[in-house]
């Protein structure tokens, strides 16, 4: 009786180890069967190939790499797709983007434990010259200025890529040309890894949240790249203007020579229209006419703002690079004046001059500004003589001394303390 109850039993074991055999090697079967693709991104300085470990997001990256490498076991191809960013030319960008690609592979080989073995031809290298799609995505999500849509609209037109390049060089006077490469160029010139491997139970692999796991389509290198720029803030809703300027030149100030002007920018930050006016109107001494410093005068001046120098590092500094940078004016001025110094010098008169300005303009704090310009130009000054009575109540006209003075030359040398007024807006809307 126990001899037919261990036969049974010992039945009863050998279908259970048949059973859970095969289940493993349907499990395993199963793990073995899955594929994966890890990307990684090695981001280079503009016109660099080689591999920079504390450049952007460089060191979380590359130690991903190295741990990848340790602790998978098996390796099954590796495609590198590098890229340059497309503000240089065609040729030159396409060699850049080769010379990546071969960098990006040097240094997954110094990675492979020793161990390994590792074929590198399993390593296959697929260099893009221009990362047009890649700059397209980043625009759409992360671009922060109001002409978005018309630069979404030249990369998604059917013009080449160089005369895609010319169309954004000319928006709003090359301030977006120059906001793309500052802020969104660097974030183009990576090559990704694309490894696809097998798991096998066992696998002492890195969490999805170390190395993310992609589903591969015909078009995965652009719906799933992961920027550096996510890590920026999102999109805000209201944007900034620079709707005027006021300004004082503090040389004037120094001498009290009070002055001020209003600068307003028209027709896409491109250009200015700025008023100045000047109006020390002092006196002084005995009969307070011993001495007289007495200047009224007023002035146009249009600008052009060839030189931008953007700012647009946060959301509050986006449009800091009005009225900013470099300029060239065009101006006119006119007034009457009277100068009187006891009895050495006793003159009044009327001025108007014309001539060229050259200046720029930089920000000193969050709201003020400072620009250094200088003038020249033509000068015509009318003056009369006087002599003053010996108390300085009363002042007699000495026509010899009357004429014109002409002048070409420097005319004006400013030192100006900038106060821009900027107001918020919601996108698409008005102020």
């Amino acid at each position: 009786m126990m001899e037919k109850h261990n036969v049974f039993w010992s039945i009863i074991f050998f279908f259970c180890i048949v059973l859970t055999g095969n289940a493993q090697e349907r499990n395993a079967n199963a793990l073995d069967s899955v594929s994966r693709i890890m990307h990684f991104h090695i981001y280079y300085p503009v016109n660099t190939t080689e591999v920079h470990e504390d450049y952007m997001d460089n060191s979380k990256n590359l130690q991903k790499i190295k741990d990848y490498l340790r602790y998978s076991h098996r390796i099954d191809s590796m495609v590198i797709y590098s890229y340059a960013s497309p503000e240089g030319s065609y040729t030159y960008n396409k060699l850049l983007a080769e010379k990546r690609g071969i960098s990006a592979k040097k240094y997954i080989l110094q990675q492979v434990p020793a161990e390994r073995n590792f074929d590198e031809s399993l390593i296959v290298l697929k260099p893009d010259a221009e990362n047009w799609a890649g700059l397209k995505e980043i625009v759409q999500t992360l671009y922060k200025r109001e002409d978005q849509n018309e630069v979404l609209s030249i990369l998604e037109s059917d013009e080449g890529n160089e005369r895609k390049k010319t169309l954004l060089k000319r928006l709003d006077g090359g301030r977006s040309w120059q906001y793309i490469i500052k802020n969104i160029m660097p974030q183009l010139r990576y090559a990704t890894w694309i490894s696809v491997w097998q798991q096998i139970p066992g696998d002492k692999l890195l969490s999805q949240e170390s190395v993310p796991l992609l589903i591969p389509d015909s078009n995965w290198q652009l719906a799933n790249v992961r920027m550096y720029a996510t890590t920026q803030a999102p999109e805000s809703k209201t944007d900034t203007r620079t709707i005027l300027a006021l300004k004082t030149n503090l040389l004037y100030d120094a001498v009290s020579w009070l002055n001020f002007s209003v600068e307003v920018p028209v027709y896409q930050d491109k250009y200015s229209v700025l008023y100045y006016h000047q109006f020390p109107w002092w006196r002084w001494g005995k009969g307070k006419n011993e001495f007289c410093m007495r200047f009224l005068s007023i002035g146009l001046e249009g600008r052009w703002w060839f030189k931008p120098m953007p700012r647009e590092s946060t959301s509050k500094r986006i449009k800091r690079d009005k009225l900013m940078g470099h300029f060239l004016g065009v101006y006119a001025e006119s007034g009457k004046w009277d100068f009187e110094r006891k009895r050495d010098v006793c003159y009044q008169g009327e001025h108007w001059s014309a001539g060229f300005s050259y200046g720029y303009s930089m920000p000193i704090g969050k709201r003020l500004n400072l620009e250094f310009s200088v003038s020249a130009g033509y000068a015509s000054i009318v003056h009369r003589g006087f002599e003053p009575a010996k108390d300085y109540s009363e002042l007699y006209h000495l026509p010899e001394k009357d004429g014109t003075w002409h002048y070409v030359g420097p005319t004006k040398a400013q030192v100006t303390l900038v106060l821009p007024f900027i107001i918020k807006y919601k996108k698409g809307g008005r102020p």
